[in-house]
């Protein structure tokens, strides 16, 4: 009888090849993909906005220069200014987000016990709660710009090995800290069954969208804005080392792996003070 199952099986997906089971987990992990897809094309065309631009155009400061989204944010200086670079700051986290947050997303869809339109609904409020966290977060390389001699731009351009170095030691410890490790085991728990409404997933979302930032500390809130926000080199990268370091099994060990580098490559950049890239002195 199982014989005859199994030919049965091996027969009809030989009739239909491109057979595909729609169910909420594949639901979600199209919508997670289709998302992304828009948030990157979004950046890659200009569709967000970017506060202060043609005045950085006429200074002759490159868009993924160190600190320039904020240096423009700053010369502006209005509210639509600030709430326009939180909405492109959130744009960005979100792009680069989603692929490492594909997992948690799905098994947080699977884990949902009751109907698929439940499921759907707390999806949708979870990820628009961290969303908003996201977004929110772009007040921390604010507050730098506003702390810092010159703003992030200017404090680059005047010490830029010891910025660069010094950015690349501090992620690199980051990175090690006990502090990172358990954040990170936390973003990288599976999920427990559940029925969450509209307002327990969202306030998930706020509380996940929290541990998330703290985990990417070092990356995003060092690296990127002393590396320069809009330089899709820097964010392809940056993208692949925070979805890496969030896979179950071994997370925790390329994190470590990761901030070895970091650690070594900023001792390299202060010891050494090699050319750097022209974004980071223009």
């Amino acid at each position: 009888m199982s014989t005859d199952t199994g030919l049965t099986e091996r027969f009809r997906h030989r009739l239909d090849p491109f057979a595909v089971s729609l169910d909420r987990t594949t639901a979600t992990v199209v919508a997670m993909v289709g998302l992304d897809v828009v948030w990157w094309v979004m950046l890659y065309t200009g569709e967000v906005p970017m506060p202060g631009m043609m005045w950085l155009t006429k200074q002759g400061i490159p868009m993924a220069a160190p600190g320039a989204m904020e240096l423009g944010v700053f010369h502006v200086g209005t509210l639509d200014a600030f709430v326009g670079y939180l909405t492109m700051w959130g744009v960005m986290m979100w792009a680069m987000m989603y692929p490492a947050m594909m997992r948690f997303t799905r098994e947080y869809a699977a884990a949902y016990e009751e109907t698929a339109l439940g499921a759907a609904t707390a999806v949708a409020a979870f990820l628009a709660s961290y969303c908003i966290v996201w977004a929110l977060s772009g007040m921390i390389p604010l507050g730098f710009n506003a702390l810092l001699p010159g703003g992030i731009h200017g404090f680059t351009r005047a010490y830029t090995h010891l910025v660069i170095g010094g950015v690349l030691v501090l992620t690199g410890l980051y990175q090690f800290s006990s502090f990172k490790q358990t954040r990170l085991r936390t973003c990288c728990a599976r999920i427990e069954p559940h029925d969450h409404g509209i307002v327990k997933a969202l306030e998930r979302g706020f509380m996940h969208g929290g541990s998330c930032v703290l985990v990417c500390l070092g990356p995003f809130f060092l690296v990127m804005p002393f590396f320069g926000e809009m330089n899709f080199f820097w964010m392809a990268i940056l993208t692949g080392v925070v979805t890496i370091e969030r896979l179950p099994e071994w997370g925790e060990e390329i994190a470590t792996a990761l901030g070895v580098v970091a650690l070594l490559a900023g001792l390299l950049a202060l010891a050494l003070q090699p050319s750097l890239p022209l974004t980071f002195v223009a």
